[in-house]
């Protein structure tokens, strides 16, 4: 009698998963990606949040943490209507070392324009791989999600970029100020 028993255990976890497509291996690498890009920006986000001593990027640091929690609930329903999407635990071994350079380094410029870098780096790689994303996923949702967030991402890399120039245009000119130059 407990063959039965565990035979129907197993089939009622199988039926769990009925229903559900597989994505192919280049839409699961995306999700995958982007779930780990996602989980980033909103880690290294609160670091800024607390850590940036400018407004505008305690802001922009706050608009990364929204942008990506909003892209990443998206992109968690999306896996969720597919086996075998391995959705990531922890950032990655490099967005943790990015985070780690982020908690250890002094607050004030140094530590703004090291995060808007960082911003800029990452947001640039996001870019390319939503770029690829949109013409070589092949399931909708999964190619969808990638063309609605790749102007966010292109907002946010042009929104770090100038943030960083305008960072070091005003210490420059604070520093010939006080130089009495």
């Amino acid at each position: 009698m407990l063959a039965p028993l565990v035979w129907m255990a197993c089939n009622n976890d199988d039926n769990d998963n009925a229903g559900k497509k597989s994505l192919n291996n280049t839409d699961q690498v995306f999700v995958e990606n982007a779930a780990t890009s996602n989980m980033a920006e909103i880690e290294i986000g609160k670091v800024a949040v607390t850590k940036a001593t400018d407004s505008l990027v305690r802001s922009f640091a706050q608009k990364m943490i929204d942008d990506h929690t909003q892209a990443q609930n998206e992109l968690q329903g999306i896996a969720n209507d597919f086996n075998g999407v391995d959705w990531p635990t922890d950032m990655g071994q490099s967005n943790t070392s990015v985070k780690a350079q982020l908690d250890s380094a002094d607050s004030g410029y140094s530590f703004d324009t090291l995060y808007l870098g960082t911003q800029i780096r990452m947001h640039q790689n996001a870019k390319t791989t939503y770029q690829t994303a949109t013409t070589t996923t092949t399931e909708t949702r999964v190619r969808t999600y990638a063309s609605k967030y790749l102007p966010y991402i292109q907002e946010h890399l042009d929104e770090a970029d100038s943030l960083k120039t305008q960072l070091m245009s005003n210490d420059s000119t604070s520093n010939t100020t006080a130089d009495g130059n």
